[in-house]
């Protein structure tokens, strides 16, 4: 059935009873939800929009779970536990339930992945899918993007270029398992929770790459009025084989993809074997990939030359970069 012919309230009675309860006082169904106080608390939100974020050949499955997982990303990125997630849909009324249904399946596994627990939320009539998703988190110390200072290291918890080849294969339709890999990467990226949580008092500034490398090093380089030297990009393999198989340009994978998810930060040099050891409990390999300069310019050796990175990526309304 459609949602035009099931109405919000059929959509509510499927809702409600998935909810969780997370305070003494409210219920699911109420128009809030009530927590106890948990440390320093971290708000943040994002929004997946039908015709920018969700590319040809991507499932409403794979749709929800990358709506979370964007705003648990920025959770991520504050050295913040995820709480609570609370979902605001958009939902055309030419939907069918069964799209719905995975769309919400989706959101449920990767609240449950989070271990965020899945409030509550609203429902609106659109002419697009929109998910907006509102995380809360808890730290002890909220990491900033402010922070970062000549001298410093500049660290990545992964390599790049993955997402973005799989964004390729995805909307081209490359069904050879060699690069499913870069497909599963696009199709379901992974919030670095638990790396940012072991960053907490370490990180000086910290950023995810959601909207790619290069716009990660521009936003950090113009909130703390410095530059950047990378020496060492993190280059994903798989994703350089890829870019040669089709035709690609790798740089262009590695700086300017998008979606990576991945956590880019700054430290201190004395802090680099504290840093590679908590990273390391937690089961990631610490990436210096350069040094944070006080030129206001970002500067990569890149197949031996130095080369000027441009500033870009995904950037709304300009509708520019390698995003979806």
């Amino acid at each position: 059935m459609r949602l035009s012919e099931l109405g919000e309230r059929a959509l509510l009675r499927y809702l409600l009873p998935r909810l969780k309860r997370v305070g003494d006082y409210l219920w699911a169904g109420d128009d809030g939800v009530d927590l106890p106080g948990q440390g320093r608390l971290v708000l943040t939100g994002d929004m997946l929009v039908e015709c920018t974020d969700v590319p040809r050949g991507m499932g409403y499955r794979d749709a929800g779970w990358k709506a979370v997982t964007s705003s648990v990303s920025d959770l991520a990125a504050k050295g913040a536990r995820p709480i609570l997630c609370y979902v605001e849909l958009g939902l055309r009324p030419d939907m069918s339930f069964d799209e719905f249904e995975e769309l919400w399946s989706g959101i449920e596994e990767a609240c449950e992945a989070y271990s965020a627990a899945l409030v509550g939320g609203d429902t609106n009539e659109a002419k697009e899918l929109i998910v907006g998703v509102f995380a809360l988190g808890s730290a002890e110390r909220p990491v900033p993007r402010r922070g970062a200072k000549a001298g410093q290291l500049v660290g990545t918890t992964g390599r790049f270029g993955r997402t973005a080849a799989g964004l390729h294969a995805v909307m081209n339709g490359v069904t050879d398992e060699r690069w499913s890999p870069l497909v599963k990467t696009f199709l379901r990226p992974v919030a670095r929770v638990r790396e940012g949580i072991a960053l907490s008092g370490h990180a000086r500034s910290m950023i995810d790459s959601s909207d790619g490398l290069a716009a990660s090093l521009r936003e950090l380089m113009e909130l703390n009025g410095v530059g950047f030297e990378i020496d060492s990009p993190p280059v994903d393999d798989l994703a350089v084989e890829y870019a040669e198989a089709f035709g690609l340009d790798p740089y262009r994978l590695v700086f300017e993809g998008g979606e990576e998810y991945e956590l880019v930060f700054t430290f201190d040099p004395d802090e680099e074997g504290e840093v590679r050891r908590r990273l390391a409990e937690v089961g990631c390999e610490l990436h210096v990939i350069g040094r944070v300069t006080g030129d206001g310019k970002i500067k990569a050796v890149w197949e031996g030359k130095e080369v000027e990175v441009e500033p870009r990526g995904w950037e709304h309304f300009l509708g520019r970069g390698t995003s979806s």
